[in-house]
């Protein structure tokens, strides 16, 4: 007798477990795929800060050649890193977007250095206070900035309802202040 309302039992249950599984496993392949979205995100995100930061310390240098190429400009050098360091993402097609190289006078953080504005001369806060005046807007003393700016990410799973597709953007940036001209060199080199 025991047997028979077992037999019974399992028969009207056999499609729980189908039911069970298909309710557990949406939740679980939406939690698996939400840290593989954010986790691609932040990885990203510190690729293009490292390749900000390293492009950004070869600049005060003033070494104009990489992977033993020569370049004629900091702009292109930098552009050339970053393709070169961030697989992909920054490529020659969409350099120009999301890269800029922008330089600093050491008295105005906040407004780009343009030729426009040289020669630019500005008071230290030394002890005596110093007036100095520059030439270029890459002169040593300066402060170099590389940016990466609105850089695009679509997700790679869009949810109808909560993220129906919309990218969204992030950047990276790094500054570091020129270092003195290398020997042999009288003026730094086409910004």
């Amino acid at each position: 007798m025991k047997s028979k309302i077992s037999v019974r039992r399992r028969r009207g249950q056999s499609g729980n477990a189908v039911l069970e599984g298909a309710l557990i496993l949406l939740p679980f392949f939406a939690i698996i795929l939400g840290i593989a979205e954010f986790s691609m995100v932040m990885f990203i995100m510190g690729l293009l800060q490292e390749d900000a930061r390293t492009a950004a310390r070869y600049v005060t240098t003033y070494n104009m050649t990489y992977n033993g190429a020569g370049f004629s400009t900091q702009t292109s050098l930098v552009q050339q890193m970053m393709i070169d360091g961030s697989l992909g993402f920054i490529n020659t097609n969409n350099v120009n977007t999301y890269l800029q190289l922008n330089f600093y006078f050491p008295d105005d953080l906040t407004t780009p250095a343009t030729a426009a504005r040289l020669p630019h001369t500005w008071t230290d806060n030394g002890h005596p206070p110093q007036t100095q005046t520059v030439q270029w807007v890459n002169a040593p003393g300066n402060v170099a900035e590389v940016r990466v700016v609105n850089f695009p990410w679509n997700w790679m799973v869009p949810m109808p309802g909560f993220m129906p597709g919309r990218s969204i953007t992030f950047g990276a940036e790094a500054v570091d202040v020129l270092q003195g001209l290398p020997v042999g060199l009288t003026q730094p080199p086409t910004p």
